[in-house]
């Protein structure tokens, strides 16, 4: 199993490796992101079957914020207030693909949504609002690096 504690200098998030999450396109212009995420039978239950509904939610909250830093060039942090999901079917070992989009983004506050598909069945969708936090500064690489990685 996973260590809880990374051992790296990057202070990328370990759940980030875990999920083998990688962005694999980002659409400024159409405000879209796509990324994918690889998950093992670790993360289901039912036998390692069926994957478990955080981790549904996790790849959908992350794929959102993902979308939200790139949009403000790194300049705001979205602090999910709150995140509504429709879990539609199972999903089960194997990769996923996070659909991000904007509702909008204003100045404080952004609106984001996110669908997760496994092959091409949607697994499950969501909507968010997220405070847009301003960034401290001296952060600003390491989050640029940790979402382009």
């Amino acid at each position: 199993m996973h260590s809880n504690q990374s051992n790296k200098s990057d202070n990328r998030p370990v759940y980030l490796d875990i999920f083998n999450a990688k962005v694999e396109k980002i659409d400024k212009a159409d405000e879209t992101l796509l990324m994918s995420f690889q998950v093992s039978s670790d993360f289901c239950h039912t036998g390692g079957r069926v994957l478990q509904g955080g981790f549904v939610a996790t790849m959908l909250d992350c794929s959102m914020a993902f979308l939200a830093f790139e949009l403000t060039d790194y300049e705001k942090s979205p602090m999910t207030i709150d995140m509504n999901i429709n879990y539609l079917s199972s999903g089960a070992p194997g990769k996923y693909l996070a659909k991000a989009k904007v509702i909008k983004i204003g100045k404080s506050i952004g609106f984001l949504s996110s669908e997760l598909f496994q092959d091409d069945k949607l697994v499950a969708s969501a909507s968010c609002s997220a405070k847009m936090a301003d960034i401290n500064k001296k952060y600003l690489k390491q989050m640029k690096e940790t979402v382009r990685k």
